[in-house]
């Protein structure tokens, strides 16, 4: 069982469960770099991963939100 299970919106609580799994220190990126780059795989999404391991996934807007601005999310 998942221990945020049933919270709201799920999608976004599931991701964090999983994203939360991953070790992700200084020094420690590659894991948590592939993960962000097989999501993108997965889902046909454009991406950039770069030598430092940074990655940067592209997603169309949503139809009717083409012109509203885009959200960049960072975790540091």
């Amino acid at each position: 069982m998942r221990v945020l299970e049933g919270l709201e919106p799920e999608k976004v609580f599931y991701f964090f469960e999983e994203i939360s799994k991953i070790p992700r220190c200084s020094g420690n990126e590659k894991a948590i770099s592939d993960y962000l780059v097989n999501f993108a795989k997965e889902r046909n999404l454009e991406y950039i991963q770069d030598k430092a391991l940074n990655v940067i996934i592209k997603k169309p807007a949503t139809k009717g939100y083409e012109n509203v601005p885009g959200v960049i999310i960072q975790d540091i």
